[in-house]
């Protein structure tokens, strides 16, 4: 028996179970996106403030499923896959920033409206990591949006 095809086998394998990993974190992250954002409660400063948070914190499932994805996709030659995902991560860095901009018009209501000092400390905190996480998150989307359409563009040339 051949090492070498029983290690590509192998291979195949894992880039498979990478491949299912990441398509379960995708509908877990979406179904926790709908979840979050669903029903639409805009004007609302209270909802905008915690979904947006939220949001920011659930995030990690949904982009550990599109770079799953992304390295799928591109391990197996499925140029479809990785730039359908890469498109997708573009959509949601744009959503990501909308996001923040709607973040950054109810955090100085609410450090108004409360003035009790303790309750003020956990608005601070939610306040600086989501305005942590909503300028890293967007720009590692787009970093992944661009290695996936790179590594597509160079599959095509050597096929």
């Amino acid at each position: 028996m051949d090492p070498s095809a029983n290690s590509a086998g192998r291979n195949r394998l894992l880039w498979h179970c990478l491949g299912i990993v990441g398509l379960t974190f995708l509908l877990l992250g979406l179904t926790n996106l709908g979840t979050v954002w669903l029903p639409l409660d805009l004007g609302d400063p209270e909802w905008e403030l915690g979904t947006t948070s939220q949001f920011f914190d659930t995030f990690p499932l949904l982009g550990m499923g599109m770079a799953f994805l992304v390295a799928h996709g591109v391990a197996v030659g499925r140029r479809w896959q990785v730039r359908t995902v890469a498109t997708f991560c573009i959509v949601m860095a744009v959503f990501m920033w909308l996001s923040l901009a709607l973040y950054a018009t109810v955090v100085p209501m609410a450090l108004q409206v409360i003035t009790d000092p303790i309750a003020l400390t956990p608005i601070k905190k939610a306040g600086a990591k989501t305005g942590v996480q909503a300028l890293l998150y967007p720009f590692a989307l787009l970093w992944l949006a661009g290695a996936g359409w790179r590594a597509s563009l160079r599959r095509r040339s050597t096929a």
